[in-house]
């Protein structure tokens, strides 16, 4: 049986819509700026040999 009173005082809030999307849109920018790193670094060892 599920008690109420203490999940009731258990809950956490999850996240705003707007919190999440900018937690979401910062991961990516991040993300895309190190997959653009990784490649700039293979073409310049490619570049340099």
């Amino acid at each position: 049986m599920i008690d109420f009173k203490r999940e009731i005082q258990r809950y956490k809030p999850v996240m705003e819509v707007d919190d999440i999307e900018s937690s979401i849109n910062s991961d990516e920018i991040k993300d895309m700026i190190d997959i653009l790193t990784q490649l700039s670094n293979q073409k310049t060892i490619v570049n340099n040999d």
